[in-house]
């Protein structure tokens, strides 16, 4: 079995703990990738999070972990590189969150490709402007020939019966891949908690920074009970995404703009696609749209409007849905689809000037103090060069001299391969539990779903589905016990995605997770109808 991190232990240790070396605020993929890298340095490791791990944009994004095709025309070719390097990366060290996929792109007459320039987007020279740019694509990335080819109009209405025939002249394909965000952060922070000993506490808020002497003292406020305390560190890394890092008596961090995108998920069978993407080339404010096949359902995306309200909760107003829904509807027959759920994540965007999709997705990393150093910006497919830059800044100053280890740390649940599927498939269909779920964990947890199909085996009433027909009642546990969990919304919004592939969003699972986290966890039976309340809030915020 794996080793245990539940949040009381890690919680009770921190607390107890004389000095660390670095203490990260934040826990999102830079976070976690930051805390995974400065472990395999050496380094004495806790990183703190708010709210729950990958709660914020790190389990509001696309899913996609991509060079950045849309980066050409901007000739952010470095950041475009930059991104199909770390892709390859991804695919070795985390193969088990990682998967090939095919982006088609249909060409429409009378429509541009909004992210080629004006020139190219005739449409005259758009079918050459998009191979052209297609293969310095795959050239950048060292892919070999044939990662892309161009489409005719009667491939893409049979990849995309519902595709809108009329104008429609053929078009193009691409590989890109894609991941589950959320996941990739659970599993980056236990290879870190399982081999390096990290410490990582969420419902955690970091409320300051202050100096004593040479190192930092860092107050922490308990946001499930009354726990609060403070930890001195030697250096602190504040990776906070959207949020502004806890204010420093002797620095001033740098601030971020916001930009909020917004995403569908529907049921894939509404919208007629099959294991492709989409990408469809053209909105009304110039912008390209994806349709991404994810987890049995579709994906829809994305916004890029400036945001100015409260970080904590961004949610899809109705004129996103709206946006989404007219554009899907402008490319594809689709009648009178509804989705299952919306969602909107926040990009953090170091730019001052212009319009937020005009904005680099670059990453910067700036010191508030010596030893108090602030990250923002980045993609998902590079957090694990950005927090390789980040952690050699705080061991600058540490004056460590280790270089970073994770381009060759295989993640835990990793390098499983078919062989896994085969034993894993053969024990669940043991207790009659079918295939589907096989292939369900081994996507969650790679060579781990293992140990969740152990803990089930002699438990029938852990066997039973949950209401998104995707999550077994089992994983609870295992992700109170294994993973840190702490409440029904880590469970059902993050550890898995019960929340947002059924329309009821696991509401009526709400007590059967609840029994079983306060099982797990020691919950009194006010505490369970506490943890309701605080899931049908969190629901309430989400806009679900």
């Amino acid at each position: 079995m794996p080793k245990l991190w539940t949040r009381h232990d890690h919680l009770v240790a921190m607390s107890k703990t004389d000095e660390l070396d670095l203490l990260i605020i934040g826990g999102g993929v830079t976070g976690a990738g930051a805390a995974l890298d400065a472990s395999t340095r050496g380094l004495r490791v806790g990183l703190v999070e708010l709210s729950d791990f990958a709660s914020g944009t790190s389990s509001r994004s696309t899913k996609l972990l991509h060079g950045g095709i849309r980066y050409l025309p901007h000739f952010e070719f470095g950041l475009v590189h930059e991104g199909l390097a770390e892709q390859k990366i991804l695919a070795r060290n985390a193969d088990f969150l990682y998967d090939q996929l095919e982006f088609l792109i249909p060409m429409y007459r009378g429509r541009r490709l909004a992210d080629l320039p004006s020139w190219a987007s005739a449409p005259r020279f758009a079918p050459l402007a998009m191979q052209m740019g297609l293969f310095l694509y795959d050239t950048l990335g060292r892919r070999p020939r044939g990662s892309h080819r161009a489409v005719s109009r009667d491939e893409l209405l049979e990849f995309v019966p519902t595709l809108l025939p009329q104008g429609l002249n053929g078009g193009f394909g691409y590989m890109d891949a894609q991941t589950d965000d959320s996941r990739l952060v659970l599993s980056v922070l236990k290879t870190a908690v399982e081999r390096y000993d990290t410490l990582a506490v969420n419902h955690l808020t970091a409320s300051r920074v202050t100096r004593e002497g040479s190192t930092f003292r860092v107050h922490l406020e308990d946001q499930l009970g009354d726990a609060d305390f403070s930890v001195k560190a030697r250096a602190v890394i504040a990776a906070t995404g959207a949020l502004r890092p806890p204010p420093s008596t002797r620095g001033e961090s740098a601030p971020v703009r916001l930009s909020a995108g917004a995403h569908l998920i529907i049921d894939k069978s509404d919208l007629g696609i099959g294991d492709q993407a989409l990408l469809l080339p053209e909105t009304d404010d110039g912008r390209v749209m994806f349709v991404v096949p994810w987890l049995d359902t579709a994906m829809v995306g994305t916004t890029d409007t400036a945001y100015t309200d409260n970080p904590a909760h961004p949610r899809a107003t109705d004129d996103d849905v709206e946006y989404l829904m007219r554009h899907l509807r402008m490319y594809l027959d689709i009648g009178d689809v509804e989705p299952i759920s919306a969602f909107s994540g926040l990009r953090a965007l170091m730019d001052v000037d212009g319009s937020t999709a005009e904005a680099s997705r670059g990453h910067e990393i700036i010191t508030i103090e010596p030893g108090y150093i602030q990250v923002a910006g980045g993609k998902l497919t590079t957090y694990r060069r950005i927090a390789e830059e980040t952690v050699d800044a705080a061991a600058k100053f540490l004056k460590v001299d280790a270089p970073s280890r994770t381009n060759s740390e295989l993640l835990v649940g990793a390098a499983g391969g078919p062989h896994a599927e085969k034993l894993l498939g053969d024990d669940l269909r043991a207790i009659g539990v079918d295939d589907g779920h096989a292939k369900n964990l081994l996507r969650r947890y790679g060579t781990h779903a293992q140990n969740v199909v152990s803990s089930i085996t002699s438990a029938e009433h852990l066997q039973v589905p949950l209401s998104d027909g995707k999550t077994l009642l089992g994983e609870v546990a295992y992700a109170a016990t294994y993973e840190g969990a702490a409440s029904i919304a880590d469970f059902a919004l993050r550890r898995t995605h019960a929340a947002w592939f059924s329309r009821n969003h696991a509401r009526v699972d709400a007590k059967l997770i609840a029994d079983e986290l306060g099982t797990s966890l020691g919950w009194s039976d006010n505490e369970t109808e506490l943890h309701l309340d605080r899931f049908e809030a969190e629901l309430s915020a989400e806009g679900l």
